[in-house]
């Protein structure tokens, strides 16, 4: 919530004020800044202590994309706006058409009928349910929900399964910084190279998430004694770099990543292209066409210098912050420009999906 400071007008008597009259109303009123909602402010005060690695900016369809999990930690796919789970437990959860969440378990080779998973679901209070994540314990289950336990949108509720009721327990809000009044729509943690990754819509443009990868804690840390602003700029992720502290640990997470991959260059993104409400595509072969699969190797160049360039624009933001007067002069062109090629880079990729979903419409039909 943002808070309007008002300055009180300077009110000067008049002459007939002065006189034995009836005192008149001020035609202008001091103005008070409007209260914090006291949830609001509970949550900001209680801001998990979390490091926040980097982030990059991607269209929301293709998110998954780029949320490359080790076999630990299962696979997540996407079709449209449903989503589906599975851990190596054996366990699926699926987010279906009617926004509750359902499982299938796996039993001699085959997944069985889904069924709705009970204890989550409550009418006005936690509904709209979407983006499943299981842990592989099997019992502890991440989701994004809209209800009145949201503060805006969709937020990250956690639920644990009770075995001796045979249903969930009552989902948790996770609080700040995961949530916010935007729409705040997956958090996956990967065990195995203990790397989180959170994906959001607060302050991006129509249509497009930022993911933020982050080192998950065993238990709930908080901020403690720190002026109330500087915990509105953690809870909102204003600046990731904030949170790094010495470095040390976010360098640690980072070369984790790097041997993961190194070891494992055969691994790549998961494909999935969304050609219509029937079909989406997994791999590149589907294309019907030389000329679609080419130009989907040019978006897959336009996302990549995209995020580049998100990259490169946080650097020069975090440096801006703290720079001289002269300096920022420099950068503030080096910004603007940066912001503008961005735009272009998103209006092509935007365009060049366009062209190859109603090219390869027309090729189906």
């Amino acid at each position: 919530m943002i808070l309007s400071l008002c300055l009180a007008a300077v009110l000067t008597l008049s002459a007939q004020a002065k006189k034995k009259r009836p005192a008149t109303r001020p035609t202008t009123t001091p103005a008070e800044a409007p209260a914090m909602d006291p949830r609001l402010e509970r949550m900001t005060q209680n801001t998990q202590r979390i490091i926040f690695i980097d982030s990059i900016l991607v269209p929301r369809h293709d998110m998954l994309n780029h949320i490359q999990l080790t076999a630990q930690a299962g696979t997540i796919t996407q079709e449209q706006d449903n989503y589906s789970y599975r851990n190596e437990v054996g366990t699926r959860s699926i987010s279906p058409a009617n926004n509750r969440l359902c499982e299938s378990q796996l039993v001699n080779g085959t997944f069985s009928e889904p069924q709705e998973l009970k204890g989550l679901y409550t009418p006005g209070v936690i509904d709209t349910l979407n983006c499943p994540f299981l842990m592989n314990d099997g019992m502890t289950l991440y989701f994004a929900a809209k209800g009145s336990e949201s503060i805006g949108g969709y937020d990250i509720f956690v639920s644990r399964y009770n075995s001796e009721a045979r249903q969930f327990l009552k989902p948790e809000n996770i609080g700040m910084p995961f949530n916010s009044e935007a729409d705040d729509l997956l958090y996956i943690i990967d065990e195995g190279l203990n790397i989180g990754y959170f994906a959001t819509m607060r302050r991006q443009p129509a249509g497009y998430v930022c993911i933020y990868r982050f080192i998950p804690t065993t238990s709930r840390q908080t901020y403690n004694e720190l002026p109330f602003e500087q915990l509105k700029q953690l809870a909102a992720i204003r600046n990731v770099s904030s949170t790094w502290g010495d470095g040390r640990e976010r360098d640690e997470a980072l070369k984790r990543i790097a041997s993961y991959r190194a070891e494992r260059p055969e691994e790549a993104p998961a494909m999935s292209f969304v050609i219509n409400d029937r079909i989406t595509y997994t791999d590149p072969s589907q294309f019907q066409s030389a000329e679609n699969r080419a130009l989907y190797k040019q978006l897959l160049q336009l996302y990549k210098d995209a995020d580049q360039l998100v990259g490169e624009l946080q650097v020069s933001r975090t440096i801006f912050e703290h720079a001289s007067a002269t300096k920022r002069e420099h950068l503030k062109a080096e910004i603007l420009d940066a912001e503008a090629q961005l735009l272009k880079l998103r209006r092509e990729a935007q365009q060049t999906e366009k062209e190859i979903r109603n090219a390869e419409n027309l090729l189906l039909q």
